[in-house]
């Protein structure tokens, strides 16, 4: 009985997803033909998964069979499904052309939903992103209707940019996570480092002391070094002239012994 009630509540709650699916897509810029009322699927579950959100790529049937326009839209945008009041409908996506009138009409409902949802002009915004990525899916289906070559070859582009704007975010993601620990890391070690700051800033008051210390000892050490070496200059001085006085005397003493 339990598991009977968590079967029911799980498929209300899938019931409630797939309405506003569907709300989703009706809101869309991509166009749907009207809605069908078909058969209760087989495998319930996933028939009601998004098709434009399976990872699986449709099969393209191939141009030289002359597929018609709707099987080949159908293979690009696969029908959408959902169950609404124990009723099951699919709605294909439009096979109709567009005239002058549509396209005004799909610039208005365009700018409409950017005013609506508050799109950002410049940077990166994600309710720009969706549009633009609604609008690229249904200037595709156009020109897949009038030249089914051409639709395909947009689709190939769409899924090219995809595919690098996935990369460029991947790589942006990871930055954003190597930043993150790098800061992290940074702050973890903060503390370590202010301690280390604070410890050489102690050094350096210590080094500055001591070097004015040894300034002083050194102007001191200078100044009895000049003061010893004028004395010692002196006193040379003195005893060379106490030589040479000594020295006139004895000659003069001499030169009177010889001249008596």
């Amino acid at each position: 009985m339990n598991q009977n009630q968590s079967l029911e509540q799980t498929q209300h709650v899938g019931l409630e997803a797939t309405m506003n699916e569907e709300d989703q897509y009706d809101d869309g810029l991509l166009k749907y033909q009207i809605p069908q009322r078909i058969d209760a699927p087989i495998d319930k579950e996933s028939y009601l998964k998004d098709p434009l959100q399976i990872k699986k790529k449709p099969q393209l049937p191939p141009l030289d069979q002359k597929s018609n326009i709707e099987e080949i839209l159908n293979s690009i945008f696969p029908p959408k499904k959902w169950q609404k009041n124990n009723e099951y409908y699919k709605a294909n996506v439009s096979a109709d052309e567009v005239s002058r009138f549509d396209l005004q009409d799909l610039e208005e409902t365009l700018n409409k939903k950017l005013r609506l949802r508050q799109a950002r002009k410049n940077g990166i915004c994600p309710v720009r992103e969706d549009l633009h990525n609604q609008l690229f899916d249904e200037i595709i289906r156009q020109c897949t209707i009038n030249c089914p070559e051409r639709g395909l070859l947009l689709l190939r582009v769409r899924d090219n940019l995809r595919m690098t704007f996935a990369a460029y975010q991947t790589l942006y993601q990871g930055s954003v996570v190597f930043g993150v620990r790098k800061a992290l890391q940074a702050e973890k070690d903060k503390p370590e480092l202010q301690a280390r700051i604070e410890e050489l800033e102690k050094k350096k008051i210590y080094l500055q002391n001591r070097k004015i210390i040894l300034e002083n000892e050194l102007d001191s050490i200078e100044k009895s070094f000049k003061e010893i070496r004028t004395i010692e200059e002196e006193r040379k001085q003195n005893e060379l002239n106490y030589l040479k006085a000594q020295t006139k005397s004895l000659q003069t003493f001499l030169n009177n012994i010889q001249s008596s």
